[in-house]
């Protein structure tokens, strides 16, 4: 979600129109954002908490703006009646519809903020109609409707790719994600396990940071025949390995978005996702869908998108087109519609 937060304030400040813009930042201006044209102001806080409870209430009624924009966190529970008219992202309801894969601290800390940030916000922006639906099912808040609207994300421009890993060479399945219970790496390894007893599967190469609650897991991917786990890569790794890959596995059990797939299509890989959340709004017609619970959907899948070669060359062509339409711009200029919408004098000026 940092990167979401970023990659929007950018565009936001560099689509050239007539607005002005501060950044209200957590004790340093982001590295990724500190050439950009506009002011900022510095908390003297880091922790989250802190930011919501004392520094942004207080800046909030301070501020001589038309609108704010909380692309990353929602809004503090508690804001003065001075304060412009918040604008409020909300990325998934993973914490109220997969709680067992949501760490405690999170369901607390979204338990008990959401629901005032919705009440007092002016406009709120899902990135995904699943999310929006999901919203409107959980929270029965008068007007919530009205003031929601759907702001999907873009694809970041990619890095020149670098090398690929040492001992890895193209045509492997690849995977991406941190992980934890709701990208449903136990089910992949296992329908990994099936096809390399029935095809002569390539590799498997997992690319993402450990998450949390992920007990024995990474102890399984590193010892899993066939399986290369990497951990963290950098941007550069990343795109070697979505240029090189054969397919793309992204079986997640619930996805508000799942810029995995995006940046898949970007980069023409075939993919295989699961039924769940927003991947088959984002996917369309340019992936294979299985059912995330069913352990020989995913095998049957991988195996269809590994060696039927009409259906690759449809995939990708379709992939790439699919991702044409979700650019950073068009999520600026849909973000800047809405703060115009609510703004109380002039067009917005606060992120």
């Amino acid at each position: 979600m940092v990167t979401v937060a970023t990659e929007l304030t950018r565009a936001l400040v560099t689509q050239g129109d007539a607005d002005s813009y501060t950044l209200l930042c957590s004790r340093e201006r982001p590295e990724s954002l500190r050439d950009l044209k506009c002011d900022a102001l510095l908390a003297p806080y880091r922790h989250e908490l802190a930011l919501k409870l004392r520094w942004l209430p207080a800046v909030e009624a301070s501020l001589d703006s038309d609108a704010i924009l909380y692309p990353y966190w929602p809004s503090p529970p508690r804001r003065s009646s001075s304060a412009p008219p918040a604008a409020v992202f909300v990325y998934d309801l993973a914490f109220k519809l997969r709680p067992a894969e949501v760490p405690w601290q999170q369901r607390l800390y979204f338990g008990t903020i959401l629901e005032p940030a919705l009440r007092q916000a002016a406009a709120v922006l899902t990135i995904s109609e699943r999310t929006r639906i999901d919203l409107l099912d959980w929270y029965h808040v008068p007007g919530l409707d009205e003031k929601t609207s759907v702001v999907p994300l873009g694809v970041s421009a990619s890095a020149p790719a670098g090398p690929l890993p040492d001992g890895i060479t193209p045509g492997f399945i690849l995977a991406v994600g941190t992980v934890e219970p709701r990208k449903n790496y136990p089910r992949l390894l296992a329908a990994y396990r099936r096809l390399r007893g029935g095809v002569l599967a390539p590799p498997l190469v997992i690319a993402g940071r450990p998450g949390w609650a992920y007990g024995d897991t990474i102890n399984k991917i590193r010892s899993e025949p066939g399986v290369r786990y990497l951990g963290h890569v950098d941007e550069a790794t990343l795109s070697a390995l979505y240029e090189s890959a054969a397919v793309l596995a992204f079986p997640s059990l619930y996805e508000g978005f799942g810029l995995p797939l995006l940046e898949a299509m970007a980069h023409g890989l075939p993919s295989v996702v699961s039924t769940a959340g927003a991947l088959p709004e984002l996917a369309g017609d340019a992936a294979v869908l299985v059912d995330p619970e069913d352990v020989t959907a995913i095998e049957v899948g991988l195996e269809k998108a590994l060696t039927d070669r009409t259906l690759r060359d449809r995939l990708g062509a379709a992939g790439r087109e699919r991702a044409r339409q979700f650019t950073w711009q068009r999520t600026a200029s849909l973000t800047r519609d809405a703060l115009h919408r609510i703004a109380r004098k002039t067009p917005a000026r606060t992120l």
